[in-house]
């Protein structure tokens, strides 16, 4: 069953969207928003510009053309500095997860703390740690390296982390990757629990229909560099197009 979420305003708009990389033109002429309490799922093959889109909306790389709004605000127009607050409402889950392996957990924890400055990170950092280790089930940890945990454990961590600025949205870079079925299944059950919890807006890319069954408010198609189709995850199955039955099956 989709997730239902109580949809309101939007907080993400990309419009007109367009990246190429010399002659090979990822993302043509794409469009979509991300609704207030929404969970957003980006399906597209391999190299279809997924990856693309979610980076671009941070900041980590630069459109040749179209907008990308963030709570209101042109991402390309803003400062380092605006950009550096930005980013701290919007947490990015990676696919490596991107821990730091010379650093204990509750190291990699603090590290967003120290990056963005939260106000009052001296007096609070130790007790944010702990609260985003108790929110992933994973307390004991605190002391060990990332090369002491299992992946699954891992995955649960570096959701601590993207957690622990309280963002107001997430971009999920294919959050199952890497994990067998069961701890995929869990690790999207943990992800929908905390986003209820805190009231979060995501974006998801993913292949795992698990996931998309466990977390999708509605679904994009990315096809040919455009959003080729979007409904729920019923809709798109039941449609006669190939294309996107193909991802179904």
């Amino acid at each position: 069953m989709s997730n239902e979420t109580n949809i309101a305003t939007d907080v993400i708009q990309v419009s007109h969207l367009k990246v190429s990389f010399l002659d090979n033109h990822v993302l043509k002429d794409f469009t979509i928003q991300l609704k207030q309490g929404e969970n957003l799922i980006i399906l597209g093959a391999s190299g279809s510009g997924k990856s693309v889109l979610i980076k671009c909306i941070i900041g980590l790389m630069v459109a040749d053309s179209g907008s990308i709004k963030v709570f209101g605000d042109e991402v390309t127009e803003l400062t380092p500095e605006e950009l550096n607050k930005m980013r701290a409402k919007v947490g990015f889950l990676f696919q490596s997860n991107a821990l730091y392996d010379s650093m204990t957990i509750r190291e990699n924890l603090r590290f967003p703390l120290i990056r963005h400055w939260v106000k009052n990170v001296r007096e609070t950092a130790e007790e944010l740690v702990m609260e985003a280790l108790t929110n992933v089930g994973l307390e004991d940890t605190a002391d060990k390296f990332p090369s002491e945990l299992s992946g699954g454990m891992q995955k649960r961590i570096a959701l601590a982390r993207t957690l622990i600025l309280k963002p107001q949205v997430i971009l999920y870079d294919e959050p199952t990757a890497g994990l067998d079925p069961i701890t995929g299944k869990e690790i999207c059950q943990l992800m929908l629990e905390l986003q209820k919890k805190y009231h979060t807006s995501s974006i998801i890319i993913t292949h795992d229909l698990n996931c998309v069954k466990i977390m999708a408010s509605r679904i994009v198609m990315l096809i040919d560099g455009i959003c080729y189709a979007t409904g729920t995850f019923e809709e798109l199955k039941q449609l006669k197009d190939k294309r996107v039955t193909d991802f179904f099956d």
